[in-house]
C-alpha cells in the first residue's frame, strides 16, 4: 500500500520517464511480442486526439473574449505573429549551419532506393493560405482540421467581443466549457506513463535497436545540433526576451517539455504548457489560452531545425554539395512548411517530402528517415513547446502582465 501511494505521490514527469525506461525494456526483452502493447500507446493517442479540437476552440475563444479590448488583442496577435515567424526562421538557419558544419552524411554508407510509383503533391504559398480558411467549419472538427478550427475560433471569439453585452452569456458558457476541458485533460494526462510505455515498447519491439545503427552518425549529430538550438539559440532567445535564467524557464516547463518528448506531439504538450506558463511563468490566462494554441499550429521551431537538418544530411549522402542559391531556396520553403506543419506526431516528415523536392533532393529519402522518425521525434518536438511558451512569457512581459 505505502509503495502505491509513493509511486502516487512521483511527479508525472518522472512517471512518463520512467513509463519511457519500461518501455524500452519490454521493446529489448519481447521482442516483437512486445508489439502487442501497442494498444495501450494507441488509445492515449486517441485520448489526445479527442481533447485537442475542443480544448483549443474553447481555450482561443475563452482567451480573447477575457482580452480587455481589441486593440490588445491585435496587439497580443502581431507580437505573436512575428515572434513565431522570427524564431522559426532563425531555427531553420540554425539548422542548415550546424549540418553544413556537423556534416552528419559524410562517409555514409546509406544506400537510397528509388520508389518510381513515389507521388508527391506539392502545395503553393496560395494553396496554403487558402486552406487555413474552412469552408464548413463541422468538416473541419470531424476532420481533425485544426488550423481551420483555431482560424474559425479566432473569428468566433472576436466577434464575441464585438457584440459584447449581448454575447455575455456565450461567453461564460466557453469560460465554463474551457475549465471543463483542462479538468479532462488532466484526467487524460494521468493516463501518460502507460501510454508512454506502450508506444515506446511497439516501437522498439517493431523496429529493433539495432536499426539505429546505420544511423548512428545522423542521430548523434541530430542530438548535437539540437543542444545548440535549445541551449543557445532559445536560451538566448529566453534570456533577452524575458530575463529569466533559461535553465529556471526549462524547469518551470518540464512537465510539458517532458509530454512534448515521450509523446512526439506539441498538441499532447499544450495543455500542460498553458497551465504551466500560467502556475509557474505568471503568464495571463488570456495571453496563454491565445499564444499557446495560435502557436502549436504555426511555430515549429524543432520541426524547422530537423527538416533542414535532414535535407542537408541527404546531400551529403548522395554527394552533391548545394549551392548558396539551392540553400537559400531551402531556407525560405523550410519556413514556409514549418509553419504549416500540424501538431500530430510525425507530421514534419510529411512536409520533408517538400523540403527535399524543393532543391532535388531524392524523395526516397523519406523511407529511410521515416524508419527512425518516432524514435528522435521526441526530441524534435522538445524546441517547438519551448519556442511557443517563451513568446507567451515576452508578450506577457512587453505588456507589464
Amino acid at each position: 500500500m505505502n509503495v502505491l501511494k509513493k509511486i502516487n505521490n512521483l511527479s508525472l514527469v518522472v512517471k512518463i520517464f520512467v513509463g519511457f525506461i519500461i518501455g524500452i525494456l519490454v521493446g529489448v526483452i519481447l521482442g516483437e511480442s512486445a508489439t502487442v502493447l501497442a494498444p495501450l500507446g494507441n488509445l492515449f493517442l486517441r485520448l489526445l486526439s479527442m481533447l485537442v479540437l475542443p480544448l483549443v476552440f474553447s481555450a482561443i475563444v475563452s482567451g480573447i473574449t477575457n482580452t480587455p479590448s481589441m486593440k490588445d488583442l491585435a496587439d497580443v496577435g502581431v507580437k505573436s505573429l512575428v515572434l513565431f515567424v522570427l524564431m522559426t526562421a532563425i531555427s531553420v538557419l540554425t539548422g542548415i549551419v550546424t549540418a553544413n558544419v556537423l556534416q552528419p552524411g559524410r562517409n555514409s554508407t546509406l544506400t537510397l532506393v528509388v520508389d518510381p510509383n513515389q507521388q508527391v503533391e506539392s502545395l503553393s504559398f496560395v494553396d496554403t493560405i487558402l486552406q487555413m480558411f474552412p469552408s464548413n467549419v463541422f468538416e473541419s472538427f470531424s476532420n481533425g482540421s485544426m488550423l481551420q478550427v483555431i482560424v474559425f475560433a479566432l473569428f468566433f471569439g472576436i466577434c464575441i467581443v464585438m457584440v459584447g453585452e449581448q454575447a455575455k452569456t456565450v461567453k461564460k458558457f466557453f469560460d465554463q466549457t474551457a475549465i471543463i476541458m483542462y479538468k479532462m485533460t488532466n484526467l487524460v494526462i494521468g493516463f501518460a506513463p502507460i501510454g508512454v510505455a506502450g508506444l515506446i515498447a511497439n516501437v522498439i519491439g517493431s523496429q529493433g535497436i539495432e536499426s539505429l545503427l546505420s544511423l548512428g552518425r545522423f542521430i548523434i549529430m541530430l542530438h548535437v545540433g539540437l543542444a545548440i538550438l535549445i541551449f543557445v539559440v532559445q536560451g538566448l532567445f529566453i534570456l533577452i526576451g524575458t530575463g529569466m535564467n533559461p535553465l529556471k524557464f526549462f524547469k518551470a516547463l518540464s512537465k510539458s517539455i517532458a509530454m512534448a518528448f515521450a509523446t512526439d506531439s506539441s498538441s499532447a504538450a499544450l495543455p500542460i504548457a498553458m497551465e504551466e506558463l500560467q502556475t509557474n511563468l505568471d503568464v495571463p490566462e488570456s495571453i496563454a489560452s491565445f499564444v499557446m494554441p495560435v502557436g502549436t499550429n504555426l511555430s515549429k521551431s524543432g520541426s524547422a531545425f530537423y527538416q533542414a537538418f535532414a535535407v542537408i544530411f541527404v546531400s551529403q549522402v548522395v554527394g552533391v554539395d548545394l549551392a548558396f542559391t539551392e540553400q537559400f531556396t531551402l531556407f525560405v520553403t523550410v519556413v514556409l512548411a514549418a509553419l504549416g506543419t500540424a501538431g500530430i506526431p510525425s507530421a514534419s516528415i510529411v512536409m520533408l517530402s517538400l523540403s527535399l523536392g524543393s532543391v532535388g533532393m531524392p524523395l526516397e529519402a523519406i523511407g529511410i528517415l521515416a524508419g527512425i522518425d518516432r524514435i528522435i521525434g521526441g526530441q524534435r518536438t522538445v524546441p517547438n513547446v519551448i519556442t511557443n511558451a517563451a513568446i507567451a512569457k515576452i508578450v506577457s512581459r512587453k505588456r507589464g502582465e
